[in-house]
């Protein structure tokens, strides 16, 4: 009998765990770059799962009690971006799968239920943030509709510049 992937949000009790997690997911994205192991700022951004939950809340999916996947959703999105001006859009940031589960759709799962959340509440269109380091994200995104949305794109400096890519998905005609 396969398990049943479970999307809802998460206790505070996990936020240890989807730290980890995150990072597991994360870290051998910036392998081949200058970034310290731990990722430096950057790494304790990807760890600051209780400052995210502060203005988002904390979704995880679960797979046989086991958190194998998480994400930040944001009913406004706007007030995460460094440009541009996403009214009325929900967004999401921090998606993260174990590293032993990527492939079997619970990225998808996740994005798809803040789709049907944003849809849910209203929101004009969905929108994120990702690398240009995150290929197989972007695969993922363009697969369930998003389009580019330059407005909310940026450039991290310093000796390793990093290109920040928006992502925006309609959800009204």
């Amino acid at each position: 009998m396969q398990e049943k992937l479970i999307i809802r949000e998460a206790r505070v009790e996990e936020y240890d765990e989807v730290a980890e997690l995150t990072m597991a997911a994360y870290r051998p994205l910036f392998a081949n770059t200058a970034l310290p192991d731990d990722l430096g700022w950057y790494g304790a951004e990807l760890r600051d799962v209780a400052g995210r939950a502060e203005t988002s809340e904390i979704i995880v999916a679960e797979l046989g009690n086991e958190i194998v996947g998480s994400l930040a959703y944001h009913h406004d999105y706007a007030q995460e971006v460094k440009s541009g001006n996403p009214e009325g859009c929900a967004g999401f940031r921090v998606l993260a799968t174990d590293p032993s589960r990527q492939g079997l759709g619970v990225g998808s799962a996740l994005t798809q239920w803040c789709i049907d959340r944003a849809r849910a509440d209203g929101r004009v269109a969905l929108v994120l943030n990702t690398t240009d380091y995150m290929k197989v994200a972007q695969r993922v995104y363009r697969r369930l509709g998003f389009r580019p949305y330059p407005e909310i794109g940026y450039e991290i400096g310093g000796s390793q510049p990093v290109e920040v890519l928006g992502f925006r998905l309609e959800l009204k005609d």
